[in-house]
């Protein structure tokens, strides 16, 4: 079981730098998807911190959708990648959707172009709300 790492002495908060740690170790492939982590317990244990801190960054780490967990069972690294790809897949089907409306309509590739960039030039939800 591969333990992230801490660094008592540096200015970053100890639940942060956990949460940095898994993140990086999902990145270079060290851990897989759904492989099973160390519990709150045998990590603070390991590492000499807080149950505490372990458990905030667990709980902000599944917030995040980068880990799961399953009661009774412990916490597993989700398959984020997965996810992402599904929600392509929706994202591909609405264009396909969108498109061949677009081309029953008669409106040509570039006029397609240009009607996308437009949506994708309007203010997102999120912006009107500021």
């Amino acid at each position: 079981m591969i333990y992230p790492e801490v660094n008592v002495q540096s200015g970053v908060p100890i639940y942060q730098q956990l949460k940095n740690s898994y993140h990086r170790l999902a990145a270079l492939g060290l851990i897989q998807p759904h492989e099973q982590l160390p519990s709150v317990r045998q990590l603070a244990m390991e590492l000499g911190i807080n149950p505490n801190t372990v458990q905030k960054a667990y709980r902000e780490l599944e917030q995040e959708g980068l880990i799961y967990a399953v009661p009774g069972r412990g916490n597993f690294l989700s398959d984020a990648e997965r996810e992402l790809d599904v929600e392509y897949e929706e994202i591909r089907r609405g264009f396909r959707s969108a498109a061949h409306i677009a081309w029953t309509a008669g409106i040509d590739r570039p006029t397609l172009h240009k009607l996308l960039d437009e949506c994708l030039d309007e203010p997102q939800p999120s912006e009107q709300e500021r």
